[in-house]
């Protein structure tokens, strides 16, 4: 049941670009993905042309390296630095390229291992085999880089990894007082509907770039496809329905359908394995929760921060340094005192940590 992808899949993408210093046209083509559907506001399939190539605009193609999953696994990491084709990078050494827009795809290749070798054999990964939920692009010019960093824990954009990518100035050169960036980014979180979403920009708009050399392609993926219906290129045919397969246990949690014609893995759930919630996984620790505690001597806790239960009133108490002869526990329902998790001190030296499961007076 863990059998890979065959072929696996390479992410290829073909950004379009105005030329600023242009020379002699590479050749037009129509769009990668065919028509697309556009909006204005409440309005649905407006007039408006989507073909690059009927503007005058030109293309290249690049592949980024294959990718292998087995079923339920999220792919997520950088791919690389990658060149950008030859012609490119000479064309534009010292010149400003305008990009106007772009396509992607997820495609098995053939022969595997040689993406880009033969692309009339790329056969198009179909939406309910593998899940596109985002992806991150960085191009660079030639006096940028990509450096890995240490993440700030508290950067959520790092989603609790120690490290993450930023495209900045290579050592000895200062940017700011250039009018054409030398590092651009592209960022899509529309998921496996991206290949039929539009990005492109209106006339006379364009994410300039001066001297591209380099590209990087971070992808979040999601292998949804049911291993009984085979995963090769003669089985592309096969399911062509979607139908859920086995999922975690904390799939769909929270959700009122329970059997949407949707796979409950799109989203990450977490297992007994990789920090799978103690409501679902008691025995596996996977995910342990720790608390920190702290009195106040008057008024009550901000409702966000009370203690929820009388064993965490009791554990906490205790881890706090209260000076006391010794501590009793108590657990009560008064309304007439303070709700919560309090503590009194008695003459004798006895502290009396109370849970009051009711209660809304402050303390005095």
């Amino acid at each position: 049941l863990l059998s890979t992808m065959e072929g696996a899949m390479a992410a290829r993408l073909k950004p379009c670009l105005l030329a600023a210093a242009a020379t002699a046209a590479h050749g037009f083509s129509g769009n990668m993905n065919g028509k697309y559907s556009v909006s204005s506001g409440v309005e649905q399939d407006v007039p408006f042309n989507d073909d690059f190539a009927s503007k005058g605009h030109e293309y290249f193609d690049v592949w980024a390296p294959e990718i292998a999953t087995t079923y339920g696994e999220n792919f997520w990491t950088s791919q690389g630095i990658l060149p950008l084709p030859d012609h490119i990078i000479k064309r534009f050494a010292n010149r400003t390229i305008a990009i106007t827009g772009y396509e992607q795809d997820q495609v098995m290749v053939d022969p595997v291992g040689q993406p880009g070798l033969h692309p009339d054999r790329d056969l198009s990964v179909p939406i309910n085999w593998v899940y596109n939920h985002h992806y991150m692009i960085y191009m660079i010019g030639a006096t940028s880089e990509l450096r890995e960093i240490v993440a700030d824990p508290d950067d959520v954009s790092a989603h609790g990894a120690p490290t993450r990518w930023v495209a900045t100035d290579k050592p000895g050169i200062d940017s700011r007082g250039s009018s054409i960036p030398n590092r651009q980014f592209f960022s899509e979180g529309n998921g496996g509907e991206s290949r039929k979403s539009f990005h492109g920009y209106p006339n006379g708009y364009a994410q300039l770039l001066e001297s591209p050399v380099s590209w990087n392609i971070i992808p979040m993926q999601i292998d949804t496809r049911r291993r009984d219906c085979g995963v090769t290129r003669d089985s592309i045919g096969n399911c062509s329905k979607f139908e859920p397969w086995m999922e975690p246990k904390q799939a769909r949690y929270g959700r009122r359908v329970s059997r949407a014609n949707y796979s409950g893995i799109l989203e990450c759930p977490c297992n007994s394995r990789y920090g799978g919630d103690p409501i679902f996984y008691p025995d596996a620790k996977t995910k342990l929760i720790s608390h920190q505690f702290s009195a106040i001597a008057s008024g009550v806790c901000d409702a966000s921060k009370r203690v929820a239960s009388a064993g965490d009133c009791f554990e906490g108490a205790a881890s706090i340094g209260i000076h006391a002869r010794q501590m009793r526990n108590l657990t009560i329902s008064d309304e007439s005192q303070v709700g919560g998790c309090f503590v009194t001190m008695q003459d004798d030296g006895t502290a009396v940590v109370t849970y009051n499961t009711a209660g809304t007076p402050p303390c005095a």
